[in-house]
C-alpha cells in the first residue's frame, strides 16, 4: 500500500485574502503534481483532504488527472490538529491514498510515520511536492520524495 503525503499548492497569503485560494504559481505547481503523478506506476485509490480550498483544489485537480480517482474531506487534516486521528485512519486503509493537507500538521505526521516521533525533523515539505511511502504489512518505508521543481 502506498501512502502519498502532499501539502497542497502555494496559497495567497491570509492577509490578502483569508480563504487563502491557489496563487497563479500554486496552480501552476498543482498542474505539475498532476501531470506527475499521472505517470506513476500506481494511482491512489482514494484522495483524503482537508475542507480548505487550497487543499480540496489541489485534491480536485489530481483527482480529475487521474481519471476521477475518489475524493473525501477529512475534518482533521487542518493545519494545526493532531495527527493521531490520521494514524489511526491509515491503519485501517487497505487501499493506495493520498493525503493533501497542510504544514505543520503533514510535517508531524510524516516524521511520526517515519521516526516514530512527530518532533523529530526529518523531511522538509515544499508546495506540491509528494512525499511517498510504502506500507508493507506493519512496516513502513520511505519510497520517494519529490519536489515540485524537480518535476518536468
Amino acid at each position: 500500500m502506498k501512502i502519498i503525503l502532499v501539502q497542497h499548492g502555494e496559497a495567497v497569503v491570509p492577509e490578502k485574502d483569508p480563504e487563502r485560494p491557489l496563487t497563479d504559481r500554486g496552480l501552476s505547481q498543482v498542474k505539475r503534481l498532476s501531470e506527475f503523478m499521472r505517470r506513476l506506476p500506481f494511482y491512489p485509490s482514494l484522495i483524503l483532504h482537508s475542507g480548505k480550498a487550497r487543499a480540496r483544489k489541489t485534491a480536485e485537480a489530481v483527482s480529475f488527472a487521474l481519471g476521477g480517482v475518489r475524493m473525501e474531506e477529512r475534518p482533521f487534516l487542518n493545519p494545526d490538529d493532531p495527527i493521531r486521528p490520521m494514524e489511526d485512519e491509515l491503519k485501517s486503509l487497505g487501499v493506495n491514498v493520498l493525503i493533501v493537507g497542510h504544514l505543520p500538521h503533514l510535517k508531524k505526521l510524516a516524521c511520526s510515520l517515519l521516526a516514530g516521533s512527530e518532533e523529530r525533523d526529518i523531511v522538509d515539505f515544499s508546495n506540491a511536492s509528494p512525499l511517498i511511502l510504502d506500507r508493507d504489512k506493519d512496516s513502513l518505508r520511505l519510497d520517494a520524495y519529490f519536489r515540485c521543481e524537480y518535476m518536468r
